[in-house]
């Protein structure tokens, strides 16, 4: 009786497995043969800027040699379509899968900028996105940011100058507060370091410039500028005004135009 049992079981997993290959066998068979018939680009994460654009996907994707209408005669390499993919300056995450229907799926993450770097060397100019790395800029599309200019330059992807070393954590700081504030993002729209290292903040409104200092205690000397425009002088009178200095604890420095 055991004996039956040990060869019935034999048997049985002998099936399985031929089962298994046939099947194997079939799907494979019938997937050499699907038509790659369609494309879907979704941005999962998407923003306002156009640093990366879905006419661009598919650029990438035709110079990896996937052309519509073409009969697959090996399964499609998704990962090497997404290391590309993932290769893209303006991108954060892809992910692509195909389907036996014939769809290519793509979904992208884009990076998001909050700052505008303008050396004084252009081959440092740069973007900062949300989780403080480095982006390299654009030739064909420019992101409206709060600009930051002056001697600067990246080094081991981190912004340092000769005055006060790494910038990289201020210039972070201090673009998250300005993009965190509708008030500040709309009102300053350069912000220029001197080659002493202080902070020189130019406004939209105004002829005036604003004398920042350094990024010490960032927050309050914002509301103090916040604080100047909200209840301070009317929008006309701002141009008798050729400095507003926050530098000094608890008090605004105004200077006049003589």
């Amino acid at each position: 009786m055991k004996l039956v049992r040990k060869i019935l079981t034999i048997f049985f997993w002998i099936g399985v497995i031929s089962i298994w290959v046939v099947l194997t066998a079939f799907v494979n068979n019938t997937h050499h043969h699907i038509v790659y018939n369609s494309l879907e680009i979704k941005f999962t994460k998407d923003n306002e800027h156009q640093l990366i654009k879905k006419s661009d996907v598919i650029e990438i994707i035709k110079d990896l040699g996937l052309v519509q209408g073409i009969t697959l005669n090996k399964e499609i390499n998704t990962r090497e379509v997404e290391k590309k993919l993932n290769t893209h300056f303006a991108l954060e995450n892809a992910e692509v899968y195909f389907l036996n229907t014939g769809k290519l799926n793509v979904n992208l993450s884009k990076r998001t900028p909050i700052a505008r770097l303008i050396a004084n060397d252009p081959r440092y100019n740069v973007y900062i996105d949300e989780h403080g790395l480095l982006m390299r800029t654009s030739d064909s599309y420019v992101a409206k940011l709060p600009l930051f200019s002056g001697e600067f330059k990246w080094s081991d992807s981190n912004l340092v100058s000769n005055v006060n070393g790494s910038l990289h954590s201020q210039i972070y700081n201090m673009s998250r507060i300005i993009n965190n504030d509708p008030f500040l993002k709309s009102q300053i729209v350069q912000i220029h370091i001197n080659n002493n290292g202080y902070f020189e903040l130019i406004p939209r409104i105004g002829n005036h410039k604003i004398l920042f200092g350094s990024s010490d205690n960032m927050e309050k000397k914002f509301k103090k500028i916040k604080l100047f425009y909200t209840e301070g002088p009317s929008p006309k009178e701002l141009n008798l005004y050729d400095t507003l200095n926050v530098m000094f604890n608890d008090q605004i420095v105004c200077s006049k135009i003589n």
